[in-house]
């Protein structure tokens, strides 16, 4: 059946990879980022950067599982942080996020994996907005039980406070310093990340700090979605919690809109980008653009297949994509928009003219829109064409008719004696693509 738009692909997180997903020649940028974060032990936290429609989502969700098979000892964990922004509480989203994937892995170490994620859902859930609200000794409630397994060489990095929150020896004078408000969340937060710590499996070498034999790479996607509020409370708290060796960030975010709820929050005078800078370590760019004629026209092909595009208007699409050279960049969320106009033309009732005169305006609704509403004003001359196709010979002819199918000027259509109707262009934007009409959506 014929669709409108493009149907997200079915892709099993953590199993599948770049394989049968990347329509876009990905993999090589995917294949830099493992390197990056399978090399570099001490905490990282990356932006990756793209604009909404460069395929981000599906980027992130195909390198979770790439990942996985390149890197035997690592854990990803996919975090979709718009579907989380209903809550009030980044930290205990994404520690439940952390815990589920660790519960559902196919890991040998099962068990000891269900008591460490624990410990990080009990030790999250002590600092956590919910726990503030219901009272301070929330705090503090279960102390000596939380993370007592966790070896002194763990804990050795944390503070006093933090052990000694963690210790069930921990006695009425040692515990009286956690009533204080300020105290017990230091300790709490500790003790945090001790458990989180814990997930990467430290060992040490000859009395040397211990160091993680595994790390721990969450992807968080759809950023740039959530609410101001919640991207930046996100944000902070991954800067403040997660500070671990062996724990990574990739962030899946268009930088823009972070940088518009900073100005919401702190005024419009604020050096939003500069402010941003502080919660990752580096910038990963995910083009916009696609690069290479034969990619986006490879995904053109995907994508039309998608939304069942009559295979005569597939060809001559296919076509006009290889021709484009107009400024304006071919995205997969360009494609998406062209393959949404074009599905909206009756092609099962025109009959008596070529595709390639209704296909080539849908083109420049889309990337062009000026060239298009020369084309609906009877403004358009041939050097404006030019400017986003590449025509020559015989197809350049056919074009030069057509713009000159006017009340005053008769031509006819290629390979035939019929005539074009009076100002044939125009009206084809008019009757086509500027009215719905539902005998477009009809099935044969």
């Amino acid at each position: 059946m014929q669709r409108l738009t493009i149907p997200e692909p079915k892709i099993k997180l953590y199993e599948d990879g770049f394989a049968d997903h990347d329509k876009l020649s990905r993999k090589a940028t995917g294949d830099k980022l493992s390197e990056l974060v399978e090399r570099i032990d001490d905490p990282l936290v990356i932006a990756l950067d793209g604009a909404w429609g460069s395929g981000k989502s599906i980027f992130l969700k195909c390198w979770v599982g790439e990942h996985l098979k390149r890197a035997e000892e690592t854990q990803t964990v996919y975090f979709d942080a718009y579907k989380h922004d209903y809550l009030d509480d980044p930290l205990v989203a994404l520690t439940g996020a952390i815990a589920h994937r660790f519960r559902t892995s196919e890991d040998k170490q099962q068990e000891e994996n269900e008591k460490r994620t624990q410990n990080l859902k009990k030790t999250a859930w002590a600092v956590s907005k919910a726990a503030g609200r219901i009272g301070l000794s929330a705090v503090t409630f279960g102390a000596t039980e939380i993370l007592s397994d966790l070896g002194d060489e763990i804990a050795q990095p944390v503070g006093e406070e933090a052990k000694a929150f963690l210790s069930k020896e921990t006695g009425d004078k040692q515990a009286d310093q956690f009533w204080d408000a300020h105290q017990a969340k230091i300790a709490a937060m500790g003790a945090f990340r001790l458990a989180l710590a814990d997930l990467t499996e430290p060992k040490s070498e000859n009395g040397v700090d211990a160091k993680p034999t595994k790390k721990l790479v969450i992807v968080v996607d759809e950023l740039d979605r959530c609410r101001p509020d919640y991207a930046l409370s996100l944000l902070e708290t991954i800067k403040h919690f997660f500070d671990v060796e062996g724990v990574h960030f990739v962030l899946g975010v268009n930088l823009t809109q972070p940088q518009n709820s900073v100005k919401a929050r702190y005024g419009s005078g604020t050096e939003a980008e500069a402010y941003l800078q502080k919660f990752y370590s580096l910038q990963f760019k995910l083009p916009n653009r696609i690069q290479y004629t034969q990619d986006y026209v490879h995904y053109f092909n995907y994508a039309s297949g998608q939304m069942q595009l009559p295979r005569n208007a597939h060809g001559v699409a296919h076509d006009l994509l290889e021709r484009y050279v107009g400024p304006a960049p071919i995205t997969p969320r360009t494609i998406q928009r062209i393959l949404t106009v074009v599905a909206l033309i009756p092609f099962r009732t025109i009959r008596d003219t070529p595709y390639e005169f209704l296909l080539l305006p849908a083109i420049l609704k889309v990337c062009a829109p000026a060239i298009y509403e020369k084309i609906r004003k009877m403004e358009i001359e041939l050097e404006d064409l030019q400017l986003a196709f590449r025509f020559e010979g015989k197809n350049l002819d056919n074009w030069i008719a057509a713009l000159n199918a006017t009340e005053d000027h008769n031509e006819v259509f290629p390979g035939s004696a019929r005539t074009m109707p009076d100002n044939f262009l125009a009206s084809i934007c008019e009757d086509y693509l500027e009215v719905f009409d539902s005998r477009s959506l009809e099935i044969d």
